[in-house]
């Protein structure tokens, strides 16, 4: 009985280094923290180069500047270059003086040379990375490379990188001409059909001209980065970009509007009336006829009067009803224009076979080999639903009572 007792005391003896302590511990003055990621074209046009904003929390200040504007202690960006991504990771072992560490990125930022090449072989390292998030929100640099958007200053907040997510986040959320897209989006559309849309992201360097005809002198304001347009693709591969009223009819589609403004004509002015949409639901049903696929797009909007700058009076129910007309018809026209350069670019990234899939498996299993010949000849009926719900505190305007 003594000897088995003291052989257990031997085994927990033993065991006990095991058992105290993090064996993986990492300090954090030994890592880098990765707030943002650019993924380039390598200079030499073959391989990649990887760029990473780098944030020193022990120096992270409420004034500090993000970006290559910022304060060096705070913000750095580092790249490198490979011909694979996770060789570039590593190499920039070489430049970083810390561990890369990825479990709070913000943003992933690809660059639009590389991304005319397609996507696919991308997101295959991104999946099977342990470190990398999923959840990270994505954008397409329009005419300049990653890099660039991650070095550039944004003087509120601390970080380029953060900033910009904010940033998709919020025009999401009031303007519904962009929408937030993650990496784990992306993957499931890459082993879907590979059509999607991304949010994309511009530098632009503002000039304006003042003063007065003697003396124009050329104010030069500092670059600054705006989320921009909706960078498609079919098949994981490069199909164009999609702006303005196209984009948010796109968004319409999607059933991913949060809230937007709606400009209507007004007498001579092309956009004397405002309203703000404050809920938005899109209802898309499939059918078969005559042998090929026939969708129905219903959208229904609610929203307010919040801009007259024209002579028209909120409070005569007839008038009610001819804007809710007016902004029927302008939503259906971006919806159909939306459809329309889906249609002619042959790619599906309104989601459209997603639709016939979850309701009829059987068809779509016929239809899926040739889906972009027959999406682009699909028949798509729109219909837009409108309603004002406040015509705002004033109801008589100031034009309407002089």
């Amino acid at each position: 009985m003594k000897k088995r007792a003291g052989l257990q005391l031997v085994l927990l003896l033993a065991l006990l280094p095991l058992l105290a302590g993090c064996w993986n511990s990492r300090e954090l003055r030994d890592l880098a923290i990765v707030v943002g990621m650019g993924i380039d074209k390598a200079a030499g046009g073959e391989g990649y180069r990887l760029s990473f904003q780098i944030m020193n929390p022990g120096s992270t200040s409420l004034g500090a500047k993000g970006g290559g504007g910022g304060d060096a202690n705070t913000i750095s960006v580092y790249w490198a270059e490979d011909k694979s991504l996770f060789g570039a990771l590593r190499k920039a072992s070489q430049k970083v003086p810390r561990q890369l560490f990825f479990a709070h990125i913000q943003l992933l930022v690809i660059g639009e040379p590389l991304a005319k090449e397609g996507l696919r072989e991308l997101f295959d390292f991104y999946e099977r990375s342990h470190e990398l998030r999923l959840n990270t929100p994505v954008l397409v640099s329009r005419g300049v490379d990653a890099k660039a958007v991650l070095n550039l200053a944004m003087p509120l907040e601390p970080s380029s990188a953060l900033g910009n997510a904010k940033r998709i986040r919020n025009t999401s959320r009031v303007w519904a001409h962009n929408a937030e897209m993650e990496v784990t989006d992306i993957i499931k559309s890459l082993n879907r059909s590979g059509s999607m849309a991304i949010s994309g992201i511009k530098i632009e360097g503002d000039r304006r001209k003042g003063g007065t005809k003697a003396n124009l002198e050329k104010v030069e304001l500092p670059a600054h980065a705006e989320i921009q347009g909706m960078a498609l693709f079919k098949e994981g591969k490069w199909a164009g970009w999609a702006d303005g009223a196209e984009a948010r009819g796109l968004i319409r589609v999607l059933d991913k509007v949060k809230g937007t403004i709606v400009a209507l004509p007004c007498g001579k002015q092309e956009d004397g009336i405002s309203l703000e949409v404050i809920q938005s639901k899109t209802n898309v049903t499939y059918r078969m006829e005559n042998g090929s696929p026939a969708f129905q797009i219903h959208v229904k909007e609610e929203g307010n009067l919040n801009e007259i700058r024209c002579p028209i009076d909120p409070s005569q129910r007839s008038e009610v009803v001819k804007l809710q007309k007016e902004w029927a018809d302008a939503a259906k026209r971006e919806i159909e224009k939306a459809v329309k350069g889906a249609q002619s670019r042959r790619s599906d990234y309104l989601g459209l076979g997603r639709i016939v899939e979850s309701t009829d498996m059987k068809s779509w299993k016929s239809m899926e080999e040739n889906w972009p010949s027959l999406f682009a000849e699909a028949k798509v009926e729109v219909s837009v639903e409108t309603f004002i719900r406040r015509t705002g505190m004033r109801s008589t305007p100031y034009l309407l009572k002089k």
